[in-house]
């Protein structure tokens, strides 16, 4: 099976978030609504809150790749 790269480039999305077509196939998976999140900070809560409920590993690898996405990004260095 061929492997689509596309689906892993990052997009920019209606709330200003950039995500790849495979993160939010991932989100929309698990019904997380990452059109109302204005900041990765927001996403990542919202996966924490799931997370906290059910042991989702597809969900949890996103939550740190986000997470890391969000450190590199947004912290001074």
């Amino acid at each position: 099976m061929e492997e689509d790269f596309e689906k892993r480039f990052l997009k920019p999305r209606k709330n200003g978030l950039w995500l790849s077509d495979e993160e939010v196939e991932i989100l929309e998976k698990y019904g997380i609504g990452y059109q109302r999140c204005h900041s990765l900070i927001e996403l990542l809560y919202q996966i924490d809150i799931l997370l906290e409920q059910e042991d989702i590993e597809e969900l949890d690898v996103l939550g740190t790749h986000l997470a890391e996405r969000n450190y590199y990004q947004n912290t001074n260095k």
